[in-house]
């Protein structure tokens, strides 16, 4: 394979062509967290591993991240990193960015230190730097590159991509300058070059410097490709080793850097390709590689030399080991839902919802049982098979109960709405993990607090899921009010004018849904928005796909009032009541925990444990870690 081969750039060897993608994720750079998180990608076998987006201003202040030291101490530090990757034979690169502070703050991306400034004034309170000062951050730049490979690194990455500073000079929609670090092409391409210039100086002939390149923004007047593939020849003649291809600024109602599940694997593919035909120098293609076969065939079609993968690395750290090994099946999806970056806008550690090892590296393992049980486990949705599929590993005496004719849970249903079909392949990646165990699995099989006490588990686990909420309006139990699980699941006749009460996830999912099929769909919320617990940048995507198709969505909601023949009758935030029209009243107002079964067998069964839905409803992310968890514990 493509992937599997070696390149040298500036003569250093990296043994494949995989690459993992530098990201904010919030687990550091020094400490115990952020070893245990990038070492696991190293020992998953990618060949190159980009760490996240530093400010060049550690390497020029007295102080680095708050420690006392500052430069030579963040050296030092380190240093036993890096010499753990140069033992696992993986290439380590620090990306080196600047985040529009003048002094610039020493913290991570957003931080409040410094004076806001831009290569232009902006509404937003940046002012203009002046020439001196671009001329100290370019220093700047070069200073934190030597720092960087005393520190032990391979290279360095300038982030000149995201809408960032960098990126900002290249921009014609940010970059309204007059001076030589502005207006034409040249102008604009002339910091990006000088920053690689005095990089390449600083640290001699034999250090790859990379150049990560907002290649197309998403806003009027902003960088079109074919500025990007001449700015990329530039920064070749400028000394740049390898350019990696991604976006700049975009509105997030569109493409993003982090594509959500609404774009096409390869997303920015074309990017890379265009750049790829003008250079000399690899080119490295990222945005929501997923599969093996995709990134390979990007590089056996000549559209890159090297594949960057971000969130699927998050996903399942051995992407790498699995595709050398054939065992593409066995790879965790990665279903692009963006929960992996709630880390650096609210400060929660990292998590993924598809693997409850991230961010706990290092912490959760699988432990062979000290005294082997007889677990017994109720409801194979996501909880269910995750608790299951531990329990087994460790050498319990598993047997998952399914009352349904497959497994899935409500994985089935939530793969129903548009762009939401990569679900399925992580319902087919837990029942095939599951089946790789001995635990045993009986579908069809509706299981009752008799048979319980008849099997006689040591361990019990419920994983039953929820019930959904039924609201208190007038006339809700009449024929034309349906449940939303219903609707995806096609039991639910529904008419041509369509009311969805419940204005969050499920409600507006179900909504797109519908909206596809031309029906005329008005979602409701009680709050002042709708999807609130959508993570950004999907929830921008979601709500723009509903407008587009013209969902009226109507929030600040005070009173549901009545169902009737017209439709639904509603009280608004400022008191007027009206009829909204409808055939059909969708609900998605939430659910309830299913805990009937818990509640009849109390007491009867030593060991009872609670996963997933039954325990509290939530997201999927909140079902895989409950299943792990307990099947640690048990």
């Amino acid at each position: 394979m493509k992937l599997l081969e070696p390149i040298t750039i500036r003569g250093v060897e990296f043994k494949n062509r995989i690459v993992m993608a530098p990201m904010q994720v919030g687990v550091g750079m020094r400490g115990r967290r952020a070893r245990n998180y990038y070492l696991e990608r190293a020992r998953g076998g990618v060949g190159t591993v980009i760490m996240a987006g530093t400010s060049v201003d550690v390497f020029a202040s007295d102080e680095a991240w708050g420690r006392a030291g500052g430069v030579e101490d963040f050296i030092n530090s380190m240093r036993p990193f890096t010499d753990d990757f140069q033992k696992l034979s993986v290439k380590i690169g620090i990306q080196l960015w600047h985040g529009n502070q003048f002094p610039a703050g020493t913290g991570a991306p957003g931080s409040p230190q410094g004076e806001l400034v831009g290569p232009s004034p902006a509404d937003d309170g940046r002012r203009e730097l002046t020439v001196p000062e671009i001329k100290t951050i370019i220093s700047r730049f070069a200073q934190a590159s030597a720092g960087a490979r005393r520190a032990g690194f391979d290279f360095i990455e300038v982030h000149g991509a995201h809408g960032y500073l960098v990126c900002q000079f290249f921009s014609p929609a940010t970059n309204k300058r007059h001076d030589n670090y502005g207006g034409d092409l040249s102008g604009r391409m002339r910091f990006g070059t000088e920053c690689v210039s005095a990089i390449r100086e600083a640290v001699g002939d034999d250090f790859p410097v990379f150049y990560r390149i907002g290649a197309w923004e998403d806003l009027p007047g902003g960088i079109t490709t074919d500025d990007s593939v001449r700015f990329s020849a530039g920064l070749e003649k400028a000394g740049a080793d390898a350019i990696h291809v991604s976006l700049g600024a975009t509105t997030g109602t569109g493409m993003t850097s982090s594509p959500g599940p609404d774009q096409p694997e390869a997303a920015f593919v074309s990017l890379a390709e265009a750049i790829k035909h003008q250079v000399k120098i690899p080119v490295i293609a990222v945005g929501r590689f997923k599969t093996p076969q995709v990134a390979e065939d990007t590089l056996a079609q000549g559209k890159a030399d090297m594949i960057a993968l971000g969130r699927q690395l998050i996903a399942d750290p051995y992407w790498a080991e699995k595709v050398a090994g054939g065992r593409a099946e066995d790879i965790i999806p990665c279903i692009s839902c963006n929960n992996c970056f709630l880390p650096i806008r609210t400060g929660v550690n990292l998590r993924c919802s598809v693997n409850a090892v991230t961010g706990s590296e290092g912490e959760f393992t699988i432990e062979p049982a000290s005294k082997p049980k007889k677990v017994m486990v109720v409801g194979g949705g996501p909880a269910g098979m995750e608790a299951a599929r531990v329990a087994a590993l460790r050498g319990h005496k598993v047997t998952l109960y399914e009352k349904q004719s497959e497994l899935g849970g409500q994985l089935l249903l939530a793969a129903v709405p548009p762009y939401k079909h990569e679900l399925a392949s992580l319902n087919s990646y837990l029942v095939h993990q599951l089946e790789k165990t001995d635990a045993r699995v009986k579908l069809g099989v509706e299981v009752t607090p008799d048979e319980i006490e008849k099997e006689k588990p040591d361990a019990l686990i419920i994983s039953a899921g929820s019930v959904p909420m039924m609201p208190e309006i007038p006339g809700i139990d009449t024929g034309r009010v349906v449940n939303a699980g219903d609707v995806l699941s096609g039991k639910a006749t529904v008419g041509e004018r369509v009311v969805v009460i419940g204005g969050e996830l499920v409600g507006c999912e179900t909504a797109d849904f519908l909206s596809r099929q031309g029906k005329k769909v008005t979602v409701l919320r009680r709050g002042p928005e709708m999807a609130t617990k959508v993570n950004s940048p999907n929830r921008q995507a979601l709500l723009a796909r509903l407008r587009e198709n013209g969902v009226s969505m109507i929030t600040g909601i005070a009173r549901y009032e009545a169902i009737t023949e017209d439709g639904l009758v509603i009280v608004d935030g400022d008191g007027e009541r009206r009829t909204l029209e409808a055939d059909t009243v969708v609900l998605a107002a939430g659910a309830i925990p299913d805990d009937r079964l818990a509640k009849a067998i109390a007491g009867k069964v030593a060991e009872v444990h609670l996963a997933g839905d039954c325990a509290r409803p939530g997201r999927i992310l909140e079902a895989i870690h409950d299943g792990s968890r307990i099947g640690r514990e048990i």
